[in-house]
């Protein structure tokens, strides 16, 4: 668990802080392409190729309300919303699983400074310092929410009254992290993970982490904290009728 103070609402400015560069309280999401480093030192040109892909597809992507950089594997996603950052790096997940790449990544929360000039940027961030170092203990292809942020009830009545796939969030042994599914792409994600459990044995520990997330969702076990459901009904964010029917 992620124990810094983060400060948890408005904007901050320094004294050394140039006009237009105020620093941002944000949500931040650092993800990485599992497997990409040695993809590109054992197939330059084929691993270029589905770069390209990827990179021309997350340029089309309707990423609303966030700003997102590429650079090499890694994807930075800021946004002053949980929700927006989370659809994104949920649509982030979809794109990359049409091209048979995995993702493992974190979400953190703090302040983000940047300058933009001409081609350079310049990014200084406990936010990003925070989600790397988490990011770098993720084993298994997923994207994981720190400890410290706080998942809104409203995310969570969305998960019970519409279902998983409308929901970016998911809670499975006992971590929160990003649902890298959708209504449209379910089956194929999973039966994509069992071409790369094929395909990659020696990475067999996180492709069967993934199929098992897969199956809990396919057997409609729930993903949400214990005991959320009923905290969420009593506090009348839905009806017990509602629930039920889904």
């Amino acid at each position: 668990m992620i124990d810094d103070n983060i400060p948890k609402q408005g904007k901050l400015t320094t004294p050394n802080s140039e006009p237009n560069e105020d620093i941002k309280q944000v949500y931040l999401a650092f993800c990485d392409i599992l497997g990409f480093s040695n993809m590109i030192s054992t197939d330059f040109d084929g691993t270029l190729e589905i770069y390209r892909e990827f990179g021309q597809s997350v340029e089309n992507s309707q990423f609303r309300g966030v700003e997102v950089t590429m650079y090499s594997d890694s994807i930075i996603i800021t946004g002053p919303d949980l929700y927006q950052v989370a659809g994104s790096v949920q649509l982030l997940w979809f794109t990359a699983l049409t091209r048979n790449l995995m993702m493992r990544g974190a979400i953190t929360y703090g302040r983000y400074w940047e300058r933009k000039t001409g081609r350079s940027l310049l990014v200084a961030s406990d936010a990003l310092v925070r989600a790397v170092k988490l990011e770098s203990m993720v084993s298994v292809p997923a994207v994981f929410i720190a400890d410290d942020i706080e998942i809104f009830d409203d995310m969570w009545s969305n998960y019970f009254v519409n279902g998983p796939f409308s929901s970016p969030i998911l809670h499975f042994r006992d971590r929160n992290i990003i649902n890298p599914f959708n209504h449209f792409w379910f089956r194929s994600a999973g039966n994509r993970a069992e071409n790369l459990l094929e395909q990659y044995p020696a990475h067999k520990d996180k492709y069967l982490w993934f199929l098992a997330l897969h199956s809990a969702i396919d057997s409609n076990k729930t993903l949400a904290p214990e005991g959320k459901l009923d905290q969420l009904i009593a506090d009348g964010w839905i009806s017990k009728a509602s629930s039920d029917s889904n």
